[in-house]
This record gives structure tokens, sequence and C-alpha cells, in this order.
């Protein structure tokens, strides 16, 4: 059983015990009725603060927050997993990608063209999976109290046709509503940035409000988690270095306008 059914399970079975309908319920999250149905009917997936309410109300002590760390990492692989964690509960994430457009920015034409194309073998149920599981990550781009997110891509992965025409310029024209949206800071490392850093491959730096700031490096099907601290200034600096050397964020949205056109 997967961790989301067992979510599902133990809060109908809380529900049911207190006595609540579904909407009663619902109201107790501050949600629609038809959202708190899907999560429990397990169409969709629970929210950070939802599994934290639900432990105030039950008197689970972590029960159910325990049980979302596991439905938060389980989609993924082991190298993978504890990325997206530090994802769900930063306060601010910095990313450099040169591969590809970020997940968290990705459309869902795009994530399907690129993981079709990295798995040519994947079964079509197994590969709509992996879609979902990417998609799903931006979720956490719809909270109240979003991390702020800053991403900066080289300009290749943005001339890089993945999916075909359509897709990609659906895919740039998303990059070009986000830039204009409060939800992040987008830049691009154009090809004539000199001497550029960051060719040493894809790094995130993820901050928190209540411990250091974590790094995660990633390379082919592999992921490798930084937490001493001189190694996450390092690579902090590093970050710095290529936010400086990219185009200013207006300067982006114009250079993906015009690639877009």
């Amino acid at each position: 059983m997967s961790a989301r059914s067992v979510f599902a399970d133990l809060l109908a079975t809380y529900r049911k015990a207190a006595g609540w309908t579904q909407a009663e319920a619902a109201r107790q999250f501050t949600m629609s009725k038809s959202l708190y149905q899907k999560i429990e009917a397990c169409d969709r997936k629970p929210q950070r603060d939802m599994a934290q309410r639900c432990d105030e109300l039950f008197g689970t002590h972590e029960v159910f927050a325990r049980i979302y760390k596991d439905i938060v990492t389980e989609p993924y692989s082991s190298w993978f997993g504890p990325r997206v964690e530090y994802e769900d509960r930063a306060t601010a994430i910095t990313n450099w990608e040169q591969r590809g457009v970020p997940g968290l920015l990705q459309t869902e034409a795009y994530a399907r063209a690129a993981v079709r194309a990295c798995r040519p073998y994947m079964p079509p149920e197994a590969l709509e999976q992996r879609v979902r599981a990417r998609l799903e990550r931006q979720d956490i781009l719809a909270r109240d109290r979003s991390p702020k997110l800053w991403v900066v891509v080289a300009e290749g992965a943005l001339r890089q046709v993945v999916g075909g025409r359509e897709v990609m310029a659906e895919q740039l024209d998303h990059l070009v509503k986000m830039s204009e949206s409060p939800q992040a800071v987008i830049q691009v490392l154009p090809f004539s940035a000199a001497d550029a850093p960051g060719a040493d491959g894809p790094a995130a730096l993820f901050d928190f409000e209540d411990q250091p700031s974590v790094a995660y490096l990633e390379g082919w099907e592999s992921g490798q988690v930084i937490e001493d601290p001189k190694e996450v200034a390092n690579i902090t600096t590093a970050l710095s270095m290529i936010k400086g050397c990219a185009l200013s964020p207006r300067d982006s949205r114009q250079l993906i306008a015009e690639i877009r056109g």
C-alpha cells in the first residue's frame, strides 16, 4: 500500500471517528469539499499544512506528518527523493540548470516529452506516473507561503527543441508568464557570457527557517546532498557568480520571448 493510500485511509478513519461528514471535515481544513474528497480518494496529494492540521485535530503526534514525508519522496528514485523533500520544506530555492527547463517550471507536455526522450522503453502507465509526480512538485508554488524561487537557465536549454515546436513554444510562453509573476525570478545565462561558471553541472540551494542551508548536485541518474557548511558556502558563491553573469530578469524575459518568436 502506498503512503498516499495510508494517509487517505487513516484520514477517513479519524474523520468517521470524529463523526464528521466529508463536508464538515473540509471546513476543518479550510478547503472545498471536492478537494477534500479527492484527497480521501487518493486522487490528490495532501499538503504539508494539512498533515500538520490532522495531527492537531486528531491528537496523533506527528503520525500524519511522518506519512506525509513518505508521500513526498515515494514517487521518486532514492537519489532524487531527498531533493523533493528539501523543495517541499524550503523557504527559498535557487536552481541552476543547463540541460533543460527545471522541473518546477515545466509544462505537462514538456515534462512528458523530456521523460519519454530519456526512457523510450518505459510503459505508458509508468510514463504518466513519472510525469504526474514531476508536475505535483509544482504544488509548492501554489501555497499561501510558497518558497521564493530563483532559477538560472542556460540559453542552450531554451533553444533545444523538446517535444516539437508546439510543445516548446508552450513551454517558453509559460516561462515568460512565470517571469512576470511574483512566484519566480528567472534569469538566462546567455551564450555570450564570457568565463561564466556553472560548467560543473546543475546545482540547487535550499534555505529553511529552522535549519542551515542544504545544496544538491545532480548528475546522470544520480544526486548528491551537500550539508557541510564550507561546501555549501562554496556552492552558494558559485550560484551567486552564475547569477551575476546571467542577464537581468527583464532582459532574460526578452530573450525568452525572442527565442519563442
